[in-house]
C-alpha cells in the first residue's frame, strides 16, 4: 500500500474554535474555518485522485479526521457530495459530551459509508509512555463501545498525540486494529502483528488548498518539508517533553 493520508481534525465557523472537539489554543490550530475546508475539498476533488477507504484496494488517497468532534456529522456529509470516504477517529470517552459527537452521529456517518475508528478511549497526553495495562485498556475499552454502537469489529484506529511506539501498535493489534494511522509524515509504512502502520501528513488552520493538494500529489517538496519539520522537533519530543509542550504551546499563541 502505497496511498498519501491527510490528517484532519475539525471544522468550525470562524470565531468559534470551541464548538467543536477539544477546546483551547492547542487543539484550535488544527481546526480549519469551514470556507478553508470548504476549499481544500474542491482542490482535493479536482486531484484526480479516488479518496476511499483504507480497507479498499483501489488506489488513491486517504482522508482522516480525529478527535472525534461534534463537527464530523457536516463533514460527513461534505464528503458524501464530493463521492470521498472519511475516516473518522474517535476519542470514545468524549461520546455524547458537549461539542462531541453521539452514538447516533456514528451511526449516520457509518450508513453515510464512513469508516469509523478508535482514537483510544481517553486521548491520553502521552499514550507511548502509558504501561502495558493502562494501554491496553485505552484500545479494547475504545474498540468494545464503538463496535457495541456500530454493531460491528473496528479495526481502524489513529495514535493520539502523535506518541507512536511499537508498543503501541503492539496493544492496538492486540484490540483487534488492522489498520492503525500515525502522525509521522510519511508514505512508508510497516506492519506490526498483523498490524498495518501508515503515516499520515498533517493540515492545519491557515494551510492553503494549493498545500493540500502537494501533499495528497506529492508535489512541490510539500511532503518533504513537513517530512523535514517533524524529524527536527522528534528529538525535543521524545527527550525534553517538558521544554517541547512549552515551545509548542508558545509558538501556538503566537499564531
Amino acid at each position: 500500500m502505497n496511498r498519501p493520508v491527510l490528517m484532519y481534525h475539525d471544522v468550525v465557523a470562524p470565531g468559534h474554535n470551541d464548538a467543536s472537539g477539544f477546546p483551547g489554543d492547542a487543539a484550535a490550530h488544527y481546526k480549519l474555518d469551514t470556507d478553508e475546508f470548504s476549499h481544500h475539498l474542491a482542490a482535493l476533488a479536482g486531484s484526480g485522485l479516488n479518496f476511499c477507504p483504507v480497507t479498499a484496494s483501489s488506489p488513491g488517497g486517504l482522508l482522516t479526521f480525529d478527535d472525534g468532534g461534534v463537527s464530523a456529522t457536516g463533514i460527513g456529509a461534505a464528503l458524501t457530495e464530493y463521492r470521498m470516504t472519511g475516516h473518522f477517529l474517535i476519542t470514545t470517552a468524549r461520546i455524547g459530551q458537549p461539542a462531541f459527537v453521539t452514538a447516533r452521529d456514528l451511526l449516520t456517518l457509518r450508513a453515510s459509508g464512513h469508516v469509523v475508528g478508535s482514537h483510544s478511549h481517553t486521548h491520553p497526553a502521552e499514550i507511548s509512555r502509558l504501561g502495558p495495562v493502562a494501554l491496553d485498556e485505552e484500545w479494547r475499552q475504545s474498540v468494545d463501545i464503538l463496535a457495541q454502537i456500530l454493531g460491528e469489529p473496528i479495526v481502524v484506529a489513529s495514535v493520539p498525540g502523535g506518541f507512536y511506539s511499537p508498543a503501541v501498535a503492539r496493544s492496538a493489534a492486540a484490540a483487534g486494529i488492522r489498520f492503525l494511522f500515525t502522525s509521522e509524515p510519511s508514505m512508508h509504512t510497516h506492519e506490526v502483528d498483523g498490524c498495518l502502520v501508515l503515516g499520515r501528513y498533517t493540515l492545519w488552520r491557515g494551510m492553503p488548498p494549493s498545500v493540500a493538494l502537494s501533499l495528497a500529489l506529492g508535489t512541490h517538496a510539500a511532503r518533504e518539508r513537513q517530512w523535514l519539520s517533524w524529524n527536527l522537533k522528534k528529538p525535543l519530543k521524545r527527550w525534553a517533553r517538558p521544554v517541547y509542550r512549552l515551545v509548542r504551546h508558545r509558538l501556538l499563541q503566537a499564531h
